[in-house]
């Protein structure tokens, strides 16, 4: 087993360990200086419940036979969103599934979809790192998708999608090409924010010219163009004089500090001290840099945390559940690619 790091010359690898610590250092400023990640005021912009508790009111409406868009349309007005675009209203899928399913049930799916997905880690990475490290990065995903153990996450979108990113990247790093275009083309039904993720896979199939997957890739888009052109429309049905627009837009340019809230979105890691989130970003895309065979999750990653600097509001910082099972996988890599830098050679 063998990283990049490794290829270098030993100075350059030791002047990349040292910018990851700097970096590691920077992000501990950012960290210890940063206000809570939703704003005193947030309740002049949405319910204080947030969208947690809204979703959750909406899900138990369409239990009881409501329609989804007139469900979501009374909770959300009530509940203070700005209602008149479309990118406040999440698209049906993950809801209906919910609704349609017993109590209790729609976490189980998802915690059947987190063990299928360490199941492929730990296969995808035996193969290219050894045990260590695949245990090393499975148990840190694991940790990540723990947090799918409180019965309030299955109700975020964002936490099913980013699951099924995970399963995607491990089902194309063992070959199984076509699964994980199908699987990373159910992300997009479930939340559109998984459209990074979706582009990244399509520009790598470009590069590598598999054209059968790149025309496959248009198929899945061109479905999704059509689903989601039907959610505008229905959205679009239930507007009236009670709609409003929120005032400013999703551009907020919120920089480390965002990205450092979405890093922190992660599961049970979610649960250590606030500054635990800058030390696991830049050892998460070390290793990624450093696994030969990790370009999809390293642009994944990569493009979603370029993304975060300029896009979200403060109260967002959960849309990190999008990248962070992927991050992880590259804590058992920066353990093998330091190991490789300080010893002797």
């Amino acid at each position: 087993m063998r990283t990049r790091l490794n290829e270098l010359p030993r100075p350059l690898a030791l002047v990349v360990l040292g910018l990851t610590v700097v970096a590691i250092a920077l992000l501990l400023l950012v960290a210890m200086g940063r206000a809570p990640a939703v704003p005193a005021d947030a309740a002049t912009t949405v319910a204080p419940e947030g969208d947690l508790v809204s979703y959750q009111r909406i899900i138990e409406r369409l239990r009881g036979g409501a329609d989804y868009y007139t469900a979501a349309h009374e909770v959300l007005v009530a509940d203070g969103y700005g209602t008149r675009s479309v990118f406040n209203w999440r698209t049906p899928a993950w809801p209906l599934l919910l609704a349609a399913l017993p109590p209790g049930w729609g976490q189980g799916v998802l915690a059947a979809l987190a063990l299928g997905g360490l199941l492929l880690v730990y296969r995808m990475l035996r193969e290219d790192g050894g045990v260590l490290v695949a245990g090393l990065s499975m148990l840190a995903v694991g940790i990540s998708l723990g947090g799918i153990a409180a019965p309030s996450s299955v109700v975020f979108s964002e936490v099913a999608a980013g699951t099924l990113i995970l399963v995607s990247v491990a089902a194309f790093g063992n070959g199984w090409r076509l699964a994980g275009l199908l699987v990373g083309v159910l992300a997009l039904f479930l939340r559109e924010l998984a459209a990074p993720y979706v582009v990244v896979a399509i520009v790598l199939a470009l590069r590598e010219k598999r054209w059968s997957e790149v025309r496959l890739w248009a198929l899945g888009l061109v479905a999704y163009a059509a689903y989601f052109g039907w959610h505008w429309w229905m959205v679009n049905q239930q507007l009236g004089p009670m709609d409003r627009a929120y005032g400013d837009g999703w551009l907020q340019f919120g920089g480390l500090g965002f990205i450092l809230a979405t890093a922190g979105f992660n599961g049970l890691w979610s649960l250590g001290p606030v500054w635990l989130p800058a030390v696991l970003l830049p050892l998460g895309l070390l290793g990624l840099w450093a696994w030969p065979k990790g370009t999809l999750a390293l642009a994944t990653v990569v493009v979603f945390v370029g993304l975060f600097a300029a896009v979200g509001k403060p109260f967002n910082a959960y849309w990190g559940a999008l990248y962070t099972p992927v991050l992880m996988l590259g804590l058992g890599w920066a353990v093998a690619a330091a190991w490789e830098v300080v010893r002797l050679r």
